[in-house]
């Protein structure tokens, strides 16, 4: 009786039983336009994913408002997951957020084509930045965040505005995609591969590793400034 009277008053959603589907349907399905989320965490999903899937992984509570950046209420999505009990975990998660068409789920391990993402350590950037190398970096915090510490040469674009401001960016040149956590980034850092960019490096612990880094102080003149003035940082592609 509970759950009737709050489906009649819109709070909850009846969700759609899943089905478990098999590469060539997730195929078949993604060219027709439906979207593939795979919510294993960003290291899995770098070492081998469904080509064009946006990496969302299920183990933060940011769940499904980070699916909610990219996506539209009334995608049709389907998941990749580690185990089977991920897919109702996550169609759980964003039916709360008003996602009522996850359609289905495939096992990571029954993928067979794959794509891989580059994942670059905070010890590798920093011995670039130490040699005098400029990577193109793009901070995906919020703007406060990037200003108060963000590394020298970035561009931040919040994630928020990443699909809307993406022409900004070169998609031939390789860039580094860096977060406070590398959660976000990873999620960004899927979505710009899926959208055509050939060569993203996404930054493993984010700016919370790489302030942490045991050689920071070594480089901390070049790789560190701060944008209390309200100025921009260079940023060349």
């Amino acid at each position: 009786m509970f759950l009737k009277r709050f489906r009649q008053k819109g709070l909850a959603h009846e969700s759609l039983e899943l089905v478990r589907v098999t590469e060539e349907e997730l195929k078949r399905r993604s060219a027709s336009g439906a979207v593939v989320v795979d919510v294993r965490l960003a290291i899995q999903f770098a070492e081998g994913h469904f080509p064009g899937s946006l990496n969302v992984g299920l183990a933060s509570r940011m769940f499904a408002a980070s699916v909610g950046v990219f996506l539209s209420k009334d995608s049709q999505i389907f998941l990749v997951v580690e185990k089977p009990e991920q897919a109702s975990g996550a169609q759980a998660d964003l039916a709360r957020a008003e996602f009522d068409n996850v359609l289905g789920y495939i096992e990571a391990g029954d993928l067979t084509e794959l794509h891989q993402l580059t994942q670059l350590s905070v010890f590798d950037l920093n011995s670039t930045l130490f040699r005098g190398g400029k990577p193109a970096i793009l901070d995906v915090r919020p703007t406060g965040e990037w200003k108060s510490n963000g590394i020298s040469g970035s561009r931040n674009i919040p994630i928020s505005q990443l699909a809307a401001r993406v022409s900004e960016l070169d998609f031939t040149s390789p860039l580094v995609v860096v977060c406070q956590t590398g959660y976000q980034s990873a999620v960004a850092s899927s979505w710009l591969q899926a959208n055509g960019f050939d060569s993203i490096q996404h930054l493993l612990g984010g700016m919370d590793a790489y302030a942490s880094a045991p050689f920071k102080e070594c480089v901390e003149a070049l790789s560190i400034c701060s944008y209390q003035s309200g100025g921009s940082a260079a940023f060349q592609l």
